[in-house]
């Protein structure tokens, strides 16, 4: 896990985050979820396969794992934060779903199990581990992926496999997966617009992040973008230029919020600050090796002109060189 991706996890594993983030996603910005329906999902999926002697356990974790609802039906959102792109992502999801699933039919054979066994009955003993009136949780999971380079990978089983010399026929019996990846990076501004404006911003934040000019140009198009919790600056912070995070102070109002318009106006004004003292530097060299070349013309000798000024005989041999007429053919 790269050091961009923990911040953002410890982000979503607030509920209001992880609500903002299902309703911008799922829901278009229409708040449908609260804070309060979330509750935490172990992260740690486990599947057995075989039989008998001969079974093996395998252990997967996701990034974040939530339950949406009650013990009835609930939503199960696993969000993959990815900095890179994963080319076998439909069968990491499908894996992922899988024993996701197979977790929930052990679960209710436990616990039928243990039922039995305290009220003295011995256990049913059953070819299938699942009843036909059981039923299982819905899992959906969600990969968010925010790198400079667009998700060019499978988005559905199909675009992975080669059916190059199967009959088209046969291909509809192969069961196909997609899966749901937001590419923040290449999403419209329209769509990132959709989410509450603290995930937004970010996504905007992210989205320009080398290109503070149109950031500004957005944040300053729509006024309620212009501040963000503190959590939301801190998080996003980890994409930005670096120098962002001395601007913090300046930018933040009595309730710890930061204007984020502010913040983009200061990076902007050093960038031109540090441009113009570059140009000036460049000027002041340039006029001193003109100076230079000047005492040399005038029969000056190298250890004389660096006497005079606060060049080196070497570098003053290297402007030498360099102004010779190249007499290469």
């Amino acid at each position: 896990m790269g050091s961009k991706e923990e911040p953002m996890i410890t982000y979503y594993e607030d509920a209001r985050h992880f609500a903002w983030l299902v309703n911008g996603w799922i829901y278009h910005g229409n708040r449908r979820i609260e804070p309060t329906q979330i509750k935490p999902k172990n992260i740690r999926l486990t599947g057995r396969t075989g039989k008998g002697r001969i079974t093996r356990t395998r252990t997967r974790y996701r990034d974040i794992s939530k339950t949406i609802g009650n013990a009835t039906i609930f939503l199960i959102i696993g969000t993959e934060f990815q900095s890179f792109i994963d080319y076998s992502m439909p069968v990491r999801v499908m894996d992922y779903d899988t024993l996701e699933y197979k977790d929930q039919i052990q679960a209710i054979h436990t616990t039928r199990k243990n039922e039995a066994i305290a009220s003295g009955r011995a256990p049913d003993v059953d070819l299938s581990p699942l009843k036909k009136e059981d039923r299982l949780v819905p899992v959906i999971t969600l990969v968010l992926y925010m790198g400079e380079d667009p998700w060019n990978a499978a988005k559905r089983l199909h675009e992975l496999l080669d059916f190059s010399e199967i009959p088209h026929e046969l291909r509809n019996y192969v069961p196909d997966y997609p899966i749901h990846v937001l590419d923040i990076c290449h999403t419209a501004d329209e769509r990132l617009l959709e989410f509450p404006k603290d995930l937004a911003s970010m996504f905007l934040m992210i989205k320009y992040q080398k290109d503070f000019k149109t950031l500004q140009s957005v944040l300053q198009s729509i006024p309620e973008l212009d501040t963000v919790e503190q959590e939301t600056f801190d998080t996003a912070w980890n994409f930005l230029d670096k120098r962002m995070l001395k601007f913090k102070d300046k930018a933040q109002n009595a309730k710890g919020e930061v204007n984020m318009c502010v913040a983009v106006d200061q990076m902007l004004e050093e960038g031109r600050k540090q441009g113009h003292e570059r140009g000036l530097s460049e000027g002041r060299s340039l006029e001193k090796e003109f100076l230079i070349l000047k005492m040399l013309k005038n029969n000056l000798s190298i250890d004389q002109i660096a006497a005079i000024t606060d060049k080196t005989a070497d570098e003053i041999q290297a402007i030498t060189e360099n102004q010779k007429p190249n007499t290469t053919p």
